[in-house]
């Protein structure tokens, strides 16, 4: 038995799932760059930290999803799993509070921020399954 035949299928989906996480957060980095400009222009300072976070959390996770789509890293499957479920908590928070200041002039940013959780959260979920620890595992034995 050879190491090759030691290694596993790649997990389904893995490859579509790859190239949503590019989109989304492709997306989601033009939607944070325009939003520097849009909303501190309105007089809704509010959003500038949660913007300039979002930023740095796409960029973060396009690095880590490059690490574990290219270079089958552990290292940065972990990093991504993080970074993914960290982003899901930042929308949460932000949307809290952002309706708990009622500012109707916001509720469109909600509505889109309630979509983006509809998308960030399966894909915090399906790259936490453990059958990609033990793909990528599998590729660095062979």
């Amino acid at each position: 038995m050879t190491m090759s035949d030691l290694r596993q299928p790649k997990p389904r989906g893995f490859g579509l799932c790859s190239r949503i996480v590019y989109v989304h957060q492709g997306i989601l980095l033009a939607v944070f760059v325009a939003g520097l400009r849009v909303y501190p222009a309105r007089g809704i300072d509010e959003l500038v930290l949660p913007h300039w976070l979002g930023i740095v959390l796409s960029i973060a996770v396009l690095i880590a999803m490059f690490g574990v789509a290219t270079r089958t890293s552990l290292n940065a499957l972990n990093w991504l799993r993080a970074i993914l479920w960290i982003g899901v908590i930042k929308i949460l928070v932000v949307q809290l509070w952002l309706l708990a200041e009622g500012q109707t002039e916001l509720e469109s940013y909600v509505r889109a921020m309630f979509i983006n959780e509809g998308v960030a959260i399966p894909l915090a979920i399906y790259w936490s399954r453990s059958v990609h620890s033990t793909y990528i595992a599998s590729l660095q034995g062979s």
